[in-house]
């Protein structure tokens, strides 16, 4: 098996269903070799910051137990641009 992987899959209200996030993401992992170690869902808005489920994914990354975050688009990490640099930065240290 290649590299470690987890699943995030968000959506912004409570009638929709992160399903298809899933499923293409699990397959995208298998098809490029990665060990999918868990999926985090979470029906939260992408403009929140204190999102649990993010918070473990990134817990995960700062602790190395995973290599790879998985997402559809990057509206569903989050919504601010400055969010997202921020992010990539603090996964930048452990290699994520």
């Amino acid at each position: 098996m290649g590299q470690i992987a987890t699943v995030y899959c968000r959506v912004s209200t409570s009638d929709q269903n992160c399903e298809r996030q899933e499923t293409d993401l699990i397959a995208f992992a298998a098809k490029a070799d990665y060990l999918v170690a868990g999926v985090s869902k979470e029906t939260a808005s992408g403009s929140k910051m204190d999102r649990q489920q993010r918070q473990q994914v990134l817990n995960l990354a700062q602790a190395r137990k995973i290599d790879i975050i998985l997402v559809t688009e990057l509206t569903r990490w989050g919504r601010s641009t400055l969010d997202l640099f921020h992010t990539l930065n603090y996964l930048h240290n452990p290699g994520v």
